[in-house]
């Protein structure tokens, strides 16, 4: 079997795809909100407190030559030159002595002048951080510029066209929301590319070819990521659909990967039944691999066991969407119940199931009993595949121990999630043990054309319905 088998697909054009890097960045939301207010506030404050309002006031003067000959065009150069001097006139030392006469005191203001193009109008702007003083200068200016451009310009007239008033509000309008906006966006926009390099730069395993790169151990394919939340309604209701290859709604795409994942395991185990499946952290999906694999054998019309031997935190009656109050796993273990109480058939299917409903961090040292190696030589002549679900390598050592009575063992490696390091640790310890490694397979997989080659994705089942329909649950196996 081609080791690419389970991909559908070719290598796509990068090592990886970059919506893993956003979405990992995209994660810390809360922080990239919490940061872009900060951000946000902070410029607000500072913007406010450094926020000088300006008032302006302005008249306008017509420029005519005192000559009898006036024309348009005289008018209109008289303008021009008028203007390169105003701004200097209505500022030399002269006018701003009347202009402190007329106000009775100093002043702090600035002047200038400019020429309406294509006219002989001519616009004399007053700043000031008042707007009363604003006001007083231009009308000083407008009393006094006689006295001062006359004495320069004898040939020009300058009229008042239209006084100065007073302004109403500054024309520099503060503009701390509008900073406070920007700067949010872009604090936004900086938090979540640092977040998005964090996650470039981390040790994990994004896709098939870091897989191979990075561990030290086979490759058995991608799991793509399927959604829980079938519709908009689920989502707001926080219903979840149930992961499951016999489910109706479940993607065409993850079932077609589940069987060929089962017949890539078969092969690769030769003649062994019992196979184990752990991870490395909490949350990776083992226990959704271990229920699905064992259920896609059980339609390949093979007598399948699951047993659930996460005992800390068990899963599998939850995935199962089964109400276990029986016996379970921990009482066959601790001899506590007998197996043909505790053991029961998955609907009308041909699985079988030791599920736990019960969490309970002290029961590690039973899978490392005597009673654990009878049930699993047991199971190894009772059936054709044996699925064993055990807990996480990181939070305790029941998948080392067990890997000395189980013929294979699997690693599922949730997509940039472990790192490197750590999963080859784990692979090692996984070596170490009496069962065969396999290999590894990437769980929750997203990816685009860019990474995996695919420009489709398949839909719902359609002819596919029928999995789904089974009988219910709870038929007592009469192995014991």
């Amino acid at each position: 079997m081609d080791n690419n088998e389970m991909n559908n697909s070719f290598d796509g054009l990068l090592p990886f795809d970059p919506i893993v890097v956003i979405r990992d960045a995209l994660r810390n939301w809360l922080i990239i909100l919490l940061v872009a207010l900060a951000v946000g506030v902070g410029a607000y404050i500072v913007t406010d407190m450094e926020y000088a309002p300006r008032y302006q006031s302005k008249a306008t003067f017509v420029v005519t030559t005192r000559s009898s000959a006036a024309t348009v065009y005289g008018n209109l150069s008289s303008t021009t030159e008028l203007a390169a001097v105003f701004s200097e006139l209505i500022n030399s030392s002269v006018m701003r002595k009347n202009i402190q006469a007329a106000l009775g005191g100093p002043f702090s203001a600035t002047i200038s002048a400019s020429v309406i193009p294509q006219t002989n109008l001519l616009n004399m702007t007053v700043t000031a951080s008042d707007p009363r003083t604003a006001f007083l200068v231009a009308q000083a200016i407008i009393d006094h510029h006689e006295e001062v451009t006359y004495q320069v310009v004898d040939s020009v007239s300058l009229e008042v066209l239209q006084g100065a008033e007073v302004p109403a509000a500054p024309y520099n309008r503060a503009n701390a929301a509008n900073r406070m906006k920007k700067m949010m966006v872009l604090a936004a926009v900086a938090a979540a590319a640092f977040f998005a390099w964090m996650s470039l730069v981390r040790d994990t395993v994004r896709s098939g070819k870091e897989a191979r790169k990075k561990l030290d151990c086979d490759y058995l394919g991608d799991i793509p990521h399927e959604e829980k939340y079938k519709t908009f309604i689920a989502r707001l209701r926080r219903r979840k659909s149930g992961i499951l290859v016999t489910n109706p709604v479940t993607s065409f795409r993850f079932v077609e990967t589940m069987r060929k994942l089962a017949r890539r395991v078969e092969h690769h185990m030769n003649q062994g039944k019992v196979l184990m499946v752990t991870s490395v952290l909490e949350n990776e999906g083992k226990s959704t691999v271990a229920v699905n694999l064992a259920l896609t054998m059980a339609q390949r019309h093979k007598k399948v066991l699951l047993i659930d031997c996460d005992l800390r935190k068990p899963a599998c009656r939850t995935l199962l969407e089964q109400k276990h109050t029986g016996p379970g796993t921990r009482d066959v273990l601790a001899e506590r119940a007998n197996l043909g109480d505790a053991l029961a058939r998955y609907k009308n299917t041909n699985l079988y199931v030791l599920l736990e409903s019960k969490s309970d961090s002290n029961s590690g040292d039973l899978l490392n009993s005597d009673a654990m190696k009878a049930l699993t030589d047991w199971a190894r002549r009772e059936f054709d595949f044996v699925v064993l679900d055990l807990p996480p390598m990181s939070v305790v050592s029941d998948s080392e121990t067990v890997s000395d009575i189980a013929d294979a063992s699997l690693l599922v490696v949730r997509q940039n999630t472990a790192r490197a390091a750590g999963l080859n640790k784990a692979i090692a310890a996984l070596e170490g043990g009496k069962a065969k490694l396999l290999g590894c397979v990437l769980n929750n997989v997203y990816s685009t054309f860019l990474s995996s080659g695919q420009g489709y994705r398949y839909g719902g089942y359609g002819q596919y319905s029928h999995y789904g329909n089974y009988g219910s649950y709870g038929e007592k196996s009469s192995r014991s």
